[in-house]
């Protein structure tokens, strides 16, 4: 049976042949699908997680052809590792890389054996112990500082609430913080995703009061990918300067101002002129039925101007951009001069080391910040870490929600205090 033909009903007369206005695709091992099951595999995945694979699969067949391995050889991927790790890569590098790879060489009927996989993981061992005992970096992936209520505070007092542009970015950082999202998941809220309502609860007297809350329906996440939906809840604050209810009527007022109370993003563009949604002038979202609406890349950017306005985090001049760039491009220059390809290694490790320790000399607030910082105040704060967990979106046995946690003894618990050598 060809690609154009549909299948037969048993016992009945088949039906004619049929062409697909599409062409069928070919996969990386060669099998045939059609075009409309290829797209949705592909649109399946986040995009920024087949941009990062892409990179990393034409990072390794770039080596490959530079140092004459073919890409299903057996043993390629644990040379490739050991001389990325030789060029001042992290080890979390490397394990992300071995991910792709060893997904990808599966895929292309050449899966990597497990005697080199256990190799792999010993080149990636040995390069996280590399970076334990080198003096002139701090060990350990470069992570986004958290922002505190303090914090956020300050980042919400640079926004003119006075203004259109000023209630959007207020109410993304209090949507975001609250919520402890991640960038993607404010930016892909629908306005019927967003509701006010009104709720039960206990003072601190335990009497029964009544408080005003927010409903946020998140649909898809990066944890759930099958779109199986979670609510998270939010009670209003006493402070309306940092209450995400507020926020969010405030940026329904100016919706409902501009007629645009009306189906679609929740979060909307606005222009320099102060244009809103689908008016506003500039590239829009390639998804039609988001047009108009904010990306995560906003919410990254929103969230870095605010810590920069807030003097969070430091403003680079000119002159030090172009510094990094020019020592950028002597590093990779010289290492191009070099006359083997362990001198070159050693001249990249040597500036990545450095660029990295200048990296972590300095505060670092990003969109995940708000989410990192969310988390470590509910815990900070004596909620149980199953409560905050689900909130968060994490399961308790998760990595990701154990590397938020502080591991550390508060100090009105620490053993020492109790050996009489404190004072």
């Amino acid at each position: 049976m060809t690609s154009t033909e549909l299948v037969p009903v048993p016992g009945r007369t088949p039906l004619l042949s049929r062409r697909r206005a599409e062409p069928d695709v070919r996969t990386r091992s060669g099998e045939r699908i059609s075009a409309s099951a290829a797209r949705k595999v592909i649109d399946a995945v986040p995009q920024h997680t087949r941009d990062s694979r892409d990179t990393r699969w034409r990072s390794f067949s770039l080596w490959c052809a530079t140092y004459q391995w073919a890409e299903d050889e057996p043993n390629a991927v644990l040379s490739y590792l050991s001389d990325l790790g030789d060029r001042g890569h992290p080890s979390k590098t490397l394990e992300a890389h071995l991910g792709t790879l060893r997904a990808l060489r599966a895929v292309q009927k050449a899966p990597l054996s497990p005697a080199e996989i256990k190799a792999c993981r010993l080149v990636i061992r040995h390069r996280a112990g590399e970076e334990a005992d080198d003096p002139m970096v701090e060990p350990g992936p470069l992570q986004a500082d958290a922002v505190d209520l303090d914090e956020l505070r300050q980042m919400v007092r640079t926004a003119d609430r006075a203004t259109r542009r000023g209630k959007q970015v207020a109410v993304t950082l209090l949507l975001d913080w609250w919520m402890a999202g991640r960038a993607s998941e404010p930016a892909r809220l629908n306005l019927h995703d967003v509701k006010v309502t009104t709720v039960k609860v206990e003072d601190t007297a335990g009497r029964t009061v009544t408080r005003q809350a927010l409903i946020i329906k998140i649909r898809r996440s990066k944890a759930d990918q099958n779109a199986r939906g979670q609510d998270v809840r939010i009670l209003a604050q006493d402070d309306p300067e940092i209450c995400p209810v507020n926020a969010v009527r405030e940026w329904l007022g100016v919706l409902t101002d501009d007629g645009q109370l009306t189906p679609g993003p929740f979060l909307r563009r606005i222009d320099r002129h102060g244009n809103i949604g689908a008016k506003a002038a500039g590239r829009h979202t390639k998804d039609p039925r988001r047009r108009g609406g904010i990306t995560a890349d906003t919410v990254n950017d929103i969230v870095k101007a605010a810590a920069r306005a807030a003097e969070l985090t430091p403003t680079p001049t000119p002159e030090e951009l172009a510094a990094t760039a020019k020592a950028r491009q002597d590093a990779y220059a010289a290492a191009e001069a070099a006359p083997t390809a362990e001198e070159a290694n050693e001249i990249l490790k040597a500036w990545r080391t450095a660029r990295r320790a200048a990296r972590a000399a300095v505060r670092r607030i990003t969109g995940h910040s708000m989410r990192r910082g969310w988390i470590q105040t509910a815990l900070d704060a004596g909620n149980p870490p199953e409560v905050v967990a689900l909130h968060s979106r994490h399961s308790l046995r998760s990595a990701a929600f154990d590397a938020y946690r502080k591991k550390k003894v508060p100090w009105n618990q620490n053993p020492t205090r109790f050996l009489g050598l404190a004072a």
